[in-house]
């Protein structure tokens, strides 16, 4: 029997077709008709906790992270202690407004350094300003202050993972059946 091979005719159709049905949108045969985001549906995923961040200046603009703890959410900080003895708070809009700084000039924190911008945003409290990369150890007074949030960023990245995930997935064409085929 002699094998029948698509055309081009018959390639330009298909994709017609398929270019069709995309400008239209899939519906699924569900029958389920709740009107909930599929997104936004289910419970919400708590905040994870806060960060208290203590930078120490070790000579002149060359700062190291020696201590870092959680706290409740909404009350992170970082704490500034000055070669001289002075010690800083910075909390609030003033913190979210040098995470943003740091945030938008990427090209000063790769550069590296020890300045207090790039410490403050290669610890925990970048991570929870959206930094996705670990940690530089070097920027850590000792191993084991450094070791002391990786259960905390743990848990941030399984809540960023968790709130932009679908709640539900049992609507549409990827219903995750457990069950194998037919179930």
């Amino acid at each position: 029997m002699k094998k029948r091979y698509l055309t081009i005719g018959d390639f330009k159709r298909n994709a017609f077709i398929v270019a069709a049905a995309a400008t239209m949108g899939l519906t699924s045969c569900d029958s389920n008709t709740q009107t909930n985001d599929e997104w936004n549906a289910g419970t919400e995923v708590p905040a994870p906790d806060g960060v208290v961040t203590e930078l120490t200046e070790e000579a002149p603009d060359q700062w190291k992270i020696t201590d870092e703890r959680t706290t409740v959410p909404g009350q992170s900080m970082a704490i500034l202690k000055y070669n001289d003895g002075r010690v800083d708070t910075l909390q609030g809009l003033a913190l979210e407004n040098q995470m943003k700084d740091l945030a938008n000039n990427q090209q000063q924190y790769n550069q590296g350094g020890f300045g207090m911008g790039n410490v403050l945003w290669w610890s925990a409290m970048g991570f929870m300003a959206g930094r996705m990369m670990s940690p530089r150890p070097a920027y850590y007074a000792n191993p084991g202050v450094m070791n002391n949030t990786a259960a905390w960023r743990q848990n941030v990245q399984n809540y960023r993972q968790q709130s932009t995930a679908p709640r539900t997935g049992q609507r549409g064409y990827f219903r995750g059946r457990s069950g194998g085929a037919g179930a």
